[in-house]
């Protein structure tokens, strides 16, 4: 369908391009056929969310790659599909326990009460180990996503080779269900476990029943797996990068002090042992009443032993301590300094692109300030230099000119149009010869203005022959007053804030209409449509331009009638 101005096309699109492809390539005349095609539905590439706009870019490469799926490789599981981002909300959460709750079953928990009765923390470390076994079926019939290339790749043998060299191995052995192993092993054996025979060196086979458990250690290695997961969770509910990067930090940091908490404990069980009479005096577990407590009041020790150690907030350097209480210390401390260094790092990144506008304009600030004293300029012009660069960047700087090329002209069109959009229709004759379209073409052609107060916006001399019709612009206020003089300098009236000036000077000549002078009241932005631009603007649409004439021409009778009725009212109504 076209619409638009007189001569001025534009096009509003009536094709409809949301075809239900599941629908039109899967019949389903059954409930157990309709079960089948959500399933499918599901499977497929979500068009909703923001990784695949990234990936495909529009709508018809989505449909393409629905059609592809559908047609090709009916039974993947698309990586960007929404029962995958279902599934991967699912993981995120299942990671986040796995890696706080592993840790601490394999340091903290060894004792024989630790693990009879079953208790409800092994029945979430069971369940965690069931769903990661989920996960793996899961991923053998799920394609792959190359974040880095963008590319997709729905080949399951492909997939599966890929899968299978070495994410397979290390998901099946860190998901072993190790408490049910537990609950087969006599009580007895729990007494050797492999950390007590590493550290009495005494192997024998019942020290491998926990082997299993330690094992499942090795599921630190998704780490990354986690965070790229939860970084396409904060992408699809449209958080900013800065907000995704410090939840990313943020996980980071606690995951590795859980696991330094973990292995600072684990450090004492092998070197020391965990029988209290035999440990070294000079330990700093001996100092306190520390193995009669319960596990967590341990694990709360050696957190606070790890959060001062890494952050360095105090040392009793007169404490006696053993050799490998000295190099947990010390490696420890540099690890600390590392952090300290990074987050700070990131940190200071973080306050720079919050605050770049701000310190650009304090440093072009400054950069101007030191040219115009090298210059010897006025102290009063450069007093006025400076207030028109604080008027003009109030505290912040930005360049229109990188935002446009950035965005395009369309989207940069209707930027420009939510200010200038009532002030063109605000125009009687603008309003009703030019389309939306067209206006959003004019918005565009328009150039932003600052004046300065007593600033002359506008000088006619053409009564001396000094000054053409072609160099005339219309003003739009947007904020400030602006005074009209006659060419004699005699002031006239005052427009504000939302009024313009000028359109008929834009059509016709000095012989037709009078050309005044206009002079900023006070500090006045305004943006300006120039004739020339305009002239340019009409050559390709001369009927258009032809009919902005008529109606002006007819605006301006009717304003002659209308002062020639006010003249005759006023005469009648005189006293002679």
């Amino acid at each position: 369908m076209m619409t638009g101005g007189r001569n001025f096309p534009s096009h509003n699109c009536t094709v409809r391009h949301d075809v239900d492809l599941v629908k039109l390539l899967i019949p389903a005349d059954s409930f157990p056929r309709r079960i089948a095609r959500w399933w499918r539905r599901i499977c497929l590439v979500d068009h909703h969310s923001p990784v695949t706009r990234l990936v495909f870019r529009s709508d018809t490469a989505i449909k393409r790659e629905m059609s592809r799926q559908l047609t090709y490789y009916p039974g993947t599981i698309h990586p960007l599909s929404y029962f995958r981002f279902i599934w991967e909300c699912l993981m995120i959460v299942t990671f986040a326990t796995a890696f706080h709750m592993i840790p601490y079953d394999v340091t903290f928990l060894f004792q024989i009460d630790d693990y009879y009765p079953f208790t409800a923390f092994h029945v979430v470390l069971l369940g965690i180990d069931f769903i990661c076994l989920a996960d793996v079926v899961i991923s053998m019939y799920t394609g792959t996503y190359r974040r880095r290339s963008h590319q997709v790749d729905l080949n399951l043998g492909r997939a599966r080779k890929r899968y299978l060299r070495m994410w397979f191995w290390i998901d099946i052995i860190s998901s072993a269900p190790d408490p049910l192993l537990t609950k087969l092993i006599p009580p007895s054996t729990l007494e050797h476990s492999l950390v007590y025979c590493l550290h009495r060196l005494d192997y024998h086979p019942g020290c491998l029943w926990d082997l299993w458990s330690l094992m499942s250690v090795l599921k630190i290695f998704r780490f990354r797996t986690f965070l790229r997961y939860t970084r396409r969770f904060c992408q699809r509910f449209g958080l900013r990068r800065n907000v995704i990067k410090f939840i990313a930090i943020l996980a980071t940091v606690l995951t590795v002090f859980h696991w330094s908490t973990c292995l600072m404990f684990m450090v004492l069980r092998l070197v020391q042992g965990s029988d209290p009479a035999l440990i070294d005096q000079r330990s700093w577990s001996q100092k306190l009443p520390f193995w009669n407590q319960t596990s967590f009041v341990r694990y709360l020790e050696c957190s606070y032993r790890t959060l001062y150690t890494v952050t360095h907030i105090t040392h009793d350097f007169n404490e006696s301590m053993t050799y490998d209480d000295m190099v947990m210390s010390l490696i420890y401390t540099i690890s600390g300094y590392i952090l300290k260094i990074y987050l700070l790092a990131e940190l200071l990144i973080f306050i720079r692109i919050l605050y770049s506008s701000t310190s650009k304009y304090h440093e072009y600030r400054y950069e101007l300030s030191n040219y115009m004293r090298h210059e010897q300029l006025p102290a009063a012009l450069q007093k006025q230099i400076l207030s028109f660069y604080d008027f003009r960047h109030p505290k912040i700087y930005s360049r229109w000119s990188l935002i446009r090329s950035v965005l395009g002209e369309q989207f940069y069109g209707e930027i420009r149009m939510e200010v200038l959009g009532p002030l063109l229709r605000a125009c009687p004759l603008l309003r009703a010869t030019f389309s939306d379209q067209q206006l959003t073409a004019l918005g565009l052609g328009m150039s932003f203005q600052l004046f300065m107060k007593n600033d002359i916006i506008a000088r006619w001399e053409g009564a001396t022959g000094q000054s053409d019709e072609r160099n005339w612009s219309m003003v739009f206020i947007v904020t400030g007053t602006v005074a009209i003089y006659t060419s004699g300098w005699k002031q006239v009236l005052h427009l504000e804030n939302g009024e313009h000036f000028g359109e008929f000077q834009l059509l016709f000549d000095a012989d037709k209409v009078k050309f005044p002078n206009l002079v900023a009241v006070e500090n006045t932005e305004l943006y300006t449509l120039s004739r020339d631009w305009l002239d340019r603007f009409l050559q390709p649409y001369p009927s258009v331009r032809q009919n902005l004439i008529d109606l002006a021409t007819e605006h301006l009778l009717r304003m002659g009638q209308m002062q020639r009725g006010t003249v005759l009212d006023a005469l009648e109504h005189v006293e002679t």
